[in-house]
């Protein structure tokens, strides 16, 4: 083999390698839902996995968390609203976006010895959007099952004709029992190297998010349904790092051509 033809088939040989080669973005609905457990048969074998990234975009938008803040060298993190924001709130069972309807109120943290703010929304609000292209009215949602998706547990998504399912993996540390404030006992893991993958339709398959490490919190669904009205399943969580923090992040279809949005807020002592 000349030198010219061995070059071409090495060149060949990588451009296959990197053609197989998936990529996911590293991040730190009739509708129906179900789940199982460390099933794999739920892909398809003969599909094609194309990996898509989300991105996340800050001139896209953002989205806030409706809470006391606590004010830093006067820095007021509540100046960024206005009556441009919408508000993503639930009535009876059924979630609506509309225009903001808050009030903000001057107060003092104790804990931190500084000033605050508490944003006070008028309806019972999951979370402030300042997102382009959103519309105000009722939303499509699908009822959440199960909530936290421990590591080698899937749960599938139906809306339309899409079709979703959303695995964890990660290390499982400990295992304990707890008891709620209702009385019900469930089952807790503390779990590291934790990562949500999707896959949509058995095709499209991407990472929504990564923690090293969750300190005795856990990750766990908020709202499932069409924010955008694209017609494709959007997905909020709550993914705090630590018990002393409050986290959301929101997965946005975005007519597939997906955006993460993601707030937190510390209120460690």
């Amino acid at each position: 083999m000349n030198n010219y033809s061995a070059f071409t088939f090495l060149f060949t040989l990588l451009f296959i390698q990197a053609c197989d080669s998936p990529f996911t973005k590293k991040k730190g609905t009739a509708i129906d839902s179900t789940i199982t457990k460390d099933d794999t048969s739920l892909i398809s074998k003969d599909s094609a996995r194309l990996s898509v990234a989300a991105t996340s975009d800050s001139s896209k938008g953002q989205i806030f968390l409706v809470r006391s803040y606590r004010i830093w060298e006067k820095e007021d993190p509540t100046a960024v609203l206005n009556n441009d924001w919408f508000d993503l709130y639930e009535l009876e069972g059924k979630y609506y976006l509309d225009k903001v309807d808050y009030e903000v109120k001057d107060g003092y943290d104790e804990c931190a010895q500084v000033p605050s703010k508490s944003v006070e929304s008028k309806r019972n609000s999951l979370l402030f959007l300042n997102i382009k292209g959103l519309k105000t009215g009722a939303l499509e949602n699908v009822k959440i099952n199960h909530s936290e998706i421990w590591p080698k547990e899937s749960v599938e998504y139906n809306f339309r004709k899409q079709h979703v399912i959303l695995k964890g993996s990660g290390d499982i540390k400990s295992t304990e029992v707890q008891t709620d404030e209702k009385g019900h006992e469930k089952i807790f893991h503390e779990v590291a190297n934790y990562k949500l993958n999707a896959t949509f339709g058995g095709r499209n398959e991407l990472t929504l998010f990564q923690k090293d490490q969750y300190e005795h919190v856990f990750m766990s669904t908020q709202f499932v349904g069409d924010i955008d009205r694209d017609g494709q399943l959007d997905f909020i969580f709550s993914n705090p790092s630590h018990y002393e923090e409050e986290a959301l992040l929101l997965f946005l279809s975005n007519s597939g051509n997906p955006l993460i949005f993601e707030a937190n807020e510390q209120f460690d002592c």
